[in-house]
């Protein structure tokens, strides 16, 4: 059977859904064909509504498949409404509808009641997905594919159509497994424009080693995913096997395809929610990617409570040249009441010295715009990079992701904006919350120039030859009103280059935004990448960070 993949892509980084890749690779061992629409500007031309309409009754699916987060959500829900009312105005019949990823997962019953979907997907579904595929292929109506909510007798009711949808109309299944990832194929790299993608992203390859991370943080889909499958299954959580690893000879045979197949790859990413957590896995990935011989650097999740000296250094061997942490607040109080990250600064401070002793570049992601985060709180967190040491930050705005703790505490605080909940489209420009005019202003110029804050800041610190210079470009965005910042605010990226090439030429240690609007990178770095002729871009979204970036 033919399965056409439909990812809503829109305003957001340039990437492989590697959810999607593998959801294709297990169809494709079951003897299906698959194809995808990929919805995003930067690969021009982007199919629209009429576009994806005509390749559905030209190619002819027996099933199409929607994937998206929660702020690409609203449009895939328009796609599929507009799919469908073109097809009753023409009288033709469209394959089933079903939409999975992370919002589907977190919110299932009420992306149901939306009455547009045939089948909801929650958690994990390449096992499921394939049962379904095979009873539709077999002339069935399912409604009972475990995983899946459906419709009772397989049927979208005639209800749908006017909106008068109850949950009785729907079956929600319990989950399945998880699915054995020595099981799984490597995942399907043909499936994306892969090779585009990758000349796009400087030679940035994506690939998973493991799956799972046994953290409750409130921005994360992890923990809700958790007590779903462990409420189905009736275990408990040690249970349900959430926590796995692939086996290293299976890894190390899809790099191997990897660098035969596409010309460029640069860097591996591996995009596994927290790389470390095992480490006899990571020892015996990095010694096998030694012996391998492969040549090309690759960069980590890690943790600060996951990342001893002596795995620092095995990394490092192995051909690891960035390890990336989740720092999120300078403020103790925010990481243990709001985010349940409850890490000292002092466990913080020690794992970026490990890592840069051992010769890995280090890089930490911050959130601001939190729910409950005071603005001297916001500005603990400009502290804490001045003094760090971290190689580059990666500065987001917090997403309230519906289903999580964060957006429980967002509704409880009364800080949801529903206009922006439902335009936003990344994680770095706007927030979805609202904190008045005033905090909103303040929020958006930190986000923008958090390099500038913390070199300025770091004057405090120690010797900072730069942080005179950027005291006054500080000083001057504070005082900007909201007409003022707007217009100041396109101008950012080259006053940034003009203040940065000031300072190198000066020999003054700083931090200037590289690669991308929100990536703040130290200065030693990227300029002895420029002088070797390397660029190191900004990575896709890794796995467990849909919470906040």
């Amino acid at each position: 059977m033919r399965v056409l993949f439909v990812y809503p892509n829109y305003a957001t980084q340039l990437g492989v859904s590697l959810g999607l890749a593998s959801l294709s690779a297990v169809l494709r061992r079951e003897g299906h064909e698959t194809r995808l629409l990929n919805l995003n500007e930067a690969l021009p031309p982007v199919p629209t509504e009429a576009d994806v309409y005509a390749a559905i009754h030209a190619w002819e699916p027996g099933l199409v498949g929607f994937s998206c987060l929660s702020m690409q959500y609203a449009e895939a829900r328009r796609l599929a409404q507009g799919l469908r009312a073109r097809a009753a105005a023409e009288g033709r019949a469209l394959p089933p509808l079903v939409v999975g990823g992370v919002h589907p997962t977190m919110v299932p019953e009420a992306v149901m009641a939306d009455g547009v979907w045939d089948h909801v997907g929650v958690g994990e579904c390449e096992d499921a997905l394939a049962r379904l595929v095979a009873a539709i292929a077999r002339g069935e109506r399912p409604d009972d594919i475990p995983n899946f909510l459906s419709w009772r007798g397989g049927a979208r009711p005639a209800a749908a159509d006017a909106g008068l949808i109850e949950a009785e109309h729907w079956r929600r299944n319990p989950v399945g497994e998880f699915p054995d990832l020595a099981l799984l194929p490597p995942p399907d790299h043909e499936l994306f424009a892969t090779q585009r993608i990758l000349d796009a992203k400087d030679g940035w390859f994506s690939i998973l080693t493991s799956r799972g991370c046994p953290y409750r943080c409130t921005y994360c889909l992890n923990h809700q995913v958790v007590e779903r499958y462990r409420d189905d299954l009736g275990r408990s959580t040690a249970g349900i096997g959430f926590l796995r690893t692939r086996p290293i000879a299976g890894v190390m045979e899809e790099i191997r395809g990897i660098l035969a197949r596409f010309r460029g790859v640069t860097t591996f990413i591996l995009d596994d929610d927290l790389f470390t957590l095992n480490t006899a896995h990571a020892l015996a990935f990095a010694e096998a990617y030694r012996r391998e011989g492969f040549g090309v650097p690759w960069v980590v999740n890690s943790h600060v409570r996951r990342l001893a000296p002596d795995l620092a250094r095995a990394l490092a061997a192995g051909g690891c040249r960035i390890v990336k942490l989740g720092i999120e607040s300078g403020s103790e109080r925010v990481r243990r009441e709001v985010l349940l990250r409850p890490m000292k600064d002092d466990d913080i401070l020690a794992t970026i010295a490990t890592a840069e002793a051992a010769g890995i570049h280090t890089s930490g992601f911050v959130m601001l715009g939190l729910p409950g985060e005071s603005a001297a709180e916001r500005m603990q967190t400009v502290d804490f990079l001045a003094r760090s040491g971290l190689g580059r930050f990666r500065t987001s705005l917090f997403y309230p992701f519906p289903g999580t703790d964060g957006h429980r505490m967002a509704v409880e605080g009364g800080y949801i904006d529903p206009v922006a909940l439902g335009e936003v489209t990344d994680f770095t420009r706007t927030s979805a919350l609202d904190f008045g005019p005033a905090e909103n202003l303040a929020i958006e110029k930190l986000a923008a120039c958090m390099p500038w804050f913390v070199n300025a800041a770091m004057a405090a610190h120690g010797e900072a030859p730069a942080a005179r210079r950027y005291r006054g470009p500080v000083e001057a965005v504070l005082a900007l009103d909201r007409p003022g910042w707007e217009a100041f605010r396109p101008r950012v990226r080259e006053l940034d280059a003009a203040l940065s090439t000031a300072a190198a030429a000066e020999g003054e240690r700083h931090y200037a935004l590289r690669y991308a609007d929100f990536l703040g990178v130290r200065s030693d770095w990227f300029l002895a990448e420029e002088a070797a002729g390397r660029r190191i871009t900004a990575s896709a979204v890794p796995a467990c960070h849909v919470g906040r970036r």
